[in-house]
């Protein structure tokens, strides 16, 4: 259930995925960033913020496979809003349609990105992180799995189908189709992006990219 106050989780999901990962509270708090406090609100149901509810359960996804999704650890996932609509024009125009004019209308000024473990500042800087991508990958298919919603901040689960055909990461291009799966937290303001931020699973595409063929 979604509240003015944040989000109420199923508390018991959450303590079990910890335990599943062989973490303590305290051992959660540091792995996740956030206090031993806070992972025990989360056990106990919440509410809290949308985007501390994705961020711990991400750091419970990369330590140990779930078949959950953010969406069955939350009380009652929000239904589509307006938000959930931009979200989804977001992915289709620019990865799928590659459609760059987009950034302008969707994308605020001084937008702040967490992506790959630095943070980027600036439409400028976001629409050279694209650009790059859509250079290196080309077909680029991209599905939004599913999205959830709170007010203005909406957390996207994607999957993506792309061939590598430039440079990336310091690697050449190989030729070679990956796979990958990721999810975007994206905050908005009059229907721009102000703050986002992506997890997705870098090193997984590297070894993709370099692992000897069979």
């Amino acid at each position: 259930m979604v509240s003015s106050r944040g989000v109420h989780v199923d508390g018991e999901k959450f303590r079990q995925m910890r335990q599943a990962c062989g973490l303590t509270q305290e051992e959660a708090s540091s792995r996740s960033g956030y206090s031993d406090r806070l992972i025990r609100k989360l056990e106990r149901g919440g509410p809290v913020d949308l985007q501390t509810a994705n961020d711990v359960f991400q750091t419970y996804e990369m330590l140990s496979h779930f078949s959950l999704s953010l969406s069955d650890v939350l009380r009652q996932e929000a239904g589509k809003s307006n938000v959930e609509t931009l979200v989804r024009r977001w992915f289709d125009g620019i990865f799928n349609q590659r459609d760059l004019s987009l950034i302008d209308e969707l994308v605020d000024e001084n937008v702040e990105l967490f992506a790959e473990g630095s943070t980027i500042r600036g439409r400028t800087a976001i629409r050279q992180r694209v650009e790059s991508i859509l250079q290196a990958f080309n077909p680029l298919n991209l599905t939004v799995d599913y999205v959830v919603c709170d007010g203005n901040q909406a957390v996207a689960y994607w999957s993506v189908t792309k061939k590598h055909i430039g440079t990336f990461a310091g690697i050449a291009a190989t030729g070679r189709w990956v796979k990958i799966k990721g999810s975007s937290f994206a905050i908005f303001e009059d229907g721009r992006i102000m703050q986002a931020r992506d997890h997705w699973d870098v090193q997984d595409l590297i070894e993709q990219l370099v692992r000897p063929e069979a």
